[in-house]
Protein backbone atom coordinates (compact mmCIF):
# COMPACT_ATOMS: atom_id res chain seq x y z
CA UNK A 1 0.00 0.00 0.00
CA UNK A 2 2.83 2.50 0.73
CA UNK A 3 4.24 1.48 -2.32
CA UNK A 4 0.92 2.60 -4.39
CA UNK A 5 0.96 5.91 -2.14
CA UNK A 6 4.38 6.47 -3.23
CA UNK A 7 4.33 5.92 -6.83
CA UNK A 8 0.62 8.14 -7.02
CA UNK A 9 2.55 11.55 -5.19
CA UNK A 10 5.76 10.90 -7.56
CA UNK A 11 3.40 10.84 -10.63
CA UNK A 12 1.64 13.68 -9.68
CA UNK A 13 4.58 15.83 -8.72
CA UNK A 14 6.24 14.82 -12.49
CA UNK A 15 2.60 15.83 -14.00
CA UNK A 16 2.48 19.11 -12.37
CA UNK A 17 5.73 20.38 -12.67
CA UNK A 18 5.72 19.78 -16.90
CA UNK A 19 3.51 22.63 -16.41
CA UNK A 20 6.07 25.12 -15.20
CA UNK A 21 7.97 27.49 -17.22
CA UNK A 22 11.61 28.34 -17.07
CA UNK A 23 12.80 31.34 -18.09
CA UNK A 24 15.60 30.24 -20.86
CA UNK A 25 19.08 31.91 -20.80
CA UNK A 26 18.98 32.62 -24.46
CA UNK A 27 15.59 34.21 -25.79
CA UNK A 28 14.94 32.76 -28.81
CA UNK A 29 13.77 35.67 -31.48
CA UNK A 30 14.94 38.04 -34.02
CA UNK A 31 18.82 38.94 -33.49
CA UNK A 32 18.66 42.57 -31.59
CA UNK A 33 21.27 45.00 -33.69
CA UNK A 34 23.88 45.81 -31.70
CA UNK A 35 25.34 49.72 -32.51
CA UNK A 36 29.07 50.52 -30.69
CA UNK A 37 28.35 54.40 -28.95
CA UNK A 38 29.62 56.79 -30.99
CA UNK A 39 28.63 57.62 -34.49
CA UNK A 40 26.14 54.57 -36.34
CA UNK A 41 27.33 53.28 -39.43
CA UNK A 42 25.46 52.24 -42.63
CA UNK A 43 23.58 48.67 -42.92
CA UNK A 44 21.35 47.04 -45.23
CA UNK A 45 17.51 48.26 -44.63
CA UNK A 46 18.38 51.78 -43.52
CA UNK A 47 16.76 54.59 -45.26
CA UNK A 48 19.03 57.30 -46.73
CA UNK A 49 18.64 61.14 -47.92
CA UNK A 50 20.96 61.99 -50.88
CA UNK A 51 21.54 64.91 -52.87
CA UNK A 52 24.21 66.29 -54.94
CA UNK A 53 25.18 69.95 -56.24
CA UNK A 54 27.50 70.97 -58.29
CA UNK A 55 28.43 74.84 -59.60
CA UNK A 56 25.26 76.20 -57.25
CA UNK A 57 22.90 73.93 -59.04
CA UNK A 58 20.95 70.51 -58.15
CA UNK A 59 22.98 67.63 -59.93
CA UNK A 60 20.94 65.10 -58.01
CA UNK A 61 17.63 65.94 -56.85
CA UNK A 62 17.05 64.84 -53.42
CA UNK A 63 15.83 61.13 -53.00
CA UNK A 64 15.01 58.39 -50.27
CA UNK A 65 17.71 55.41 -50.81
CA UNK A 66 17.07 52.51 -48.88
CA UNK A 67 20.38 49.78 -48.66
CA UNK A 68 19.76 46.94 -50.06
CA UNK A 69 20.70 43.76 -49.08
CA UNK A 70 24.00 44.10 -50.58
CA UNK A 71 24.79 47.22 -48.51
CA UNK A 72 24.52 49.43 -51.61
CA UNK A 73 22.50 52.35 -53.33
CA UNK A 74 21.95 53.29 -56.07
CA UNK A 75 22.60 56.67 -57.97
CA UNK A 76 22.92 58.50 -61.34
CA UNK A 77 25.55 58.07 -63.23
CA UNK A 78 27.79 56.12 -60.85
CA UNK A 79 25.12 52.94 -60.23
CA UNK A 80 25.67 51.06 -57.25
CA UNK A 81 27.85 52.37 -54.35
CA UNK A 82 28.81 50.25 -51.74
CA UNK A 83 27.74 52.13 -48.60
CA UNK A 84 27.85 49.04 -45.86
CA UNK A 85 29.92 49.95 -42.97
CA UNK A 86 30.43 53.33 -43.41
CA UNK A 87 29.32 56.32 -41.91
CA UNK A 88 27.59 59.52 -43.31
CA UNK A 89 30.66 61.36 -43.72
CA UNK A 90 32.64 58.68 -45.50
CA UNK A 91 29.67 57.87 -47.74
CA UNK A 92 29.35 61.64 -48.51
CA UNK A 93 33.01 61.79 -49.40
CA UNK A 94 32.82 58.35 -51.58
CA UNK A 95 29.93 59.96 -53.62
CA UNK A 96 31.72 63.10 -53.99
CA UNK A 97 34.94 61.36 -55.59
CA UNK A 98 32.57 59.57 -58.05
CA UNK A 99 30.69 62.44 -59.45
CA UNK A 100 33.94 64.42 -59.99
CA UNK A 101 34.07 62.29 -63.34
CA UNK A 102 30.66 63.98 -63.84
CA UNK A 103 30.35 67.42 -62.04
CA UNK A 104 33.23 69.91 -60.92
CA UNK A 105 33.55 70.38 -57.56
CA UNK A 106 30.11 68.35 -56.74
CA UNK A 107 28.83 68.72 -52.82
CA UNK A 108 27.35 65.86 -51.19
CA UNK A 109 24.72 66.17 -48.62
CA UNK A 110 23.81 62.24 -46.86
CA UNK A 111 21.50 61.91 -43.67
CA UNK A 112 19.58 58.78 -42.07
CA UNK A 113 15.99 59.03 -42.39
CA UNK A 114 14.50 57.71 -39.66
CA UNK A 115 10.74 57.80 -38.56
CA UNK A 116 9.09 56.03 -35.39
CA UNK A 117 5.98 53.91 -35.50
CA UNK A 118 6.71 53.59 -39.64
CA UNK A 119 8.34 50.37 -39.87
CA UNK A 120 11.83 51.95 -40.69
CA UNK A 121 14.94 50.28 -39.16
CA UNK A 122 16.62 52.67 -36.59
CA UNK A 123 20.18 53.65 -37.35
CA UNK A 124 21.14 53.54 -33.81
CA UNK A 125 20.00 49.60 -33.28
CA UNK A 126 17.12 47.41 -31.58
CA UNK A 127 16.76 45.96 -28.70
CA UNK A 128 14.77 42.00 -28.64
CA UNK A 129 11.19 42.03 -26.48
CA UNK A 130 10.15 38.46 -25.66
CA UNK A 131 7.63 36.78 -23.71
CA UNK A 132 4.38 37.98 -22.43
CA UNK A 133 3.90 40.90 -23.89
CA UNK A 134 1.74 41.98 -26.64
CA UNK A 135 3.88 42.20 -29.59
CA UNK A 136 7.17 39.98 -28.99
CA UNK A 137 9.97 41.12 -31.55
CA UNK A 138 12.50 43.98 -32.01
CA UNK A 139 12.21 47.62 -30.53
CA UNK A 140 13.92 50.33 -33.08
CA UNK A 141 16.28 52.65 -30.62
CA UNK A 142 15.40 56.23 -30.41
CA UNK A 143 18.29 58.73 -31.60
CA UNK A 144 18.69 59.82 -28.01
CA UNK A 145 19.41 56.51 -26.70
CA UNK A 146 17.60 56.42 -23.70
CA UNK A 147 15.05 53.79 -24.03
CA UNK A 148 14.05 52.12 -20.89
CA UNK A 149 12.78 48.59 -20.01
CA UNK A 150 9.43 50.34 -19.32
CA UNK A 151 9.62 52.08 -22.56
CA UNK A 152 10.31 48.97 -24.31
CA UNK A 153 7.55 47.41 -22.99
CA UNK A 154 5.11 49.65 -23.87
CA UNK A 155 6.24 50.20 -27.78
CA UNK A 156 6.08 46.28 -27.75
CA UNK A 157 2.44 46.64 -26.96
CA UNK A 158 2.53 46.16 -23.35
CA UNK A 159 2.91 43.43 -21.00
CA UNK A 160 0.18 40.63 -20.71
CA UNK A 161 -2.11 39.44 -17.87
CA UNK A 162 -0.83 36.89 -17.62
CA UNK A 163 3.05 38.24 -17.08
CA UNK A 164 5.46 38.40 -14.02
CA UNK A 165 5.63 41.88 -13.71
CA UNK A 166 8.11 41.55 -10.66
CA UNK A 167 10.56 39.75 -12.86
CA UNK A 168 11.25 40.96 -15.91
CA UNK A 169 14.63 40.46 -16.93
CA UNK A 170 17.40 42.61 -19.14
CA UNK A 171 20.21 40.41 -20.70
CA UNK A 172 23.58 42.05 -22.05
CA UNK A 173 25.89 41.00 -24.39
CA UNK A 174 29.52 42.69 -23.60
CA UNK A 175 32.14 43.81 -25.99
CA UNK A 176 34.34 40.79 -24.49
CA UNK A 177 31.29 38.10 -24.98
CA UNK A 178 30.51 38.47 -21.05
CA UNK A 179 26.85 37.86 -20.85
CA UNK A 180 25.51 40.73 -17.91
CA UNK A 181 21.76 40.18 -16.26
CA UNK A 182 19.65 42.54 -14.80
CA UNK A 183 15.84 42.16 -12.96
CA UNK A 184 13.66 44.52 -12.86
CA UNK A 185 10.32 44.87 -11.09
CA UNK A 186 8.19 47.22 -13.16
CA UNK A 187 5.66 47.04 -10.66
CA UNK A 188 7.11 48.58 -8.06
CA UNK A 189 8.06 50.78 -10.77
CA UNK A 190 4.08 51.47 -12.07
CA UNK A 191 3.03 51.28 -8.28
CA UNK A 192 5.35 53.04 -6.21
CA UNK A 193 6.73 55.48 -9.04
CA UNK A 194 10.07 54.00 -8.57
CA UNK A 195 11.98 55.05 -11.65
CA UNK A 196 15.20 54.81 -10.39
CA UNK A 197 14.60 50.83 -10.04
CA UNK A 198 14.53 51.21 -14.31
CA UNK A 199 17.13 50.31 -16.75
CA UNK A 200 18.79 52.46 -19.34
CA UNK A 201 18.80 49.39 -22.58
CA UNK A 202 21.59 49.42 -25.00
CA UNK A 203 20.89 48.74 -28.61
CA UNK A 204 21.39 44.39 -28.59
CA UNK A 205 19.63 44.04 -25.02
CA UNK A 206 17.14 41.14 -24.57
CA UNK A 207 14.11 41.87 -22.50
CA UNK A 208 12.43 38.76 -21.53
CA UNK A 209 9.12 39.00 -19.68
CA UNK A 210 8.37 35.94 -17.99
CA UNK A 211 4.83 34.48 -17.17
CA UNK A 212 3.06 34.46 -13.90
CA UNK A 213 3.29 30.91 -12.43
CA UNK A 214 0.38 31.88 -9.74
Amino acid sequence: MQKLVLKWIVCVGVAACSGCRTLPDEVVGPEPVHVPEGEPTIRPGLTLRVSVTASGESAVKEELKEVNANGEILMPLIAAVKCEGLTIVELQEKIKVAYKDYYIDPQVTVGFVYVPDSGMKSPWGTVNVQGEVARPGPVNMPSTRDLNVTRALMMAGGVTPLADKRKVRVTRREADGTLKKFEVDIDKIGKEGRSDLDVTLKPGDVVWVPESWY
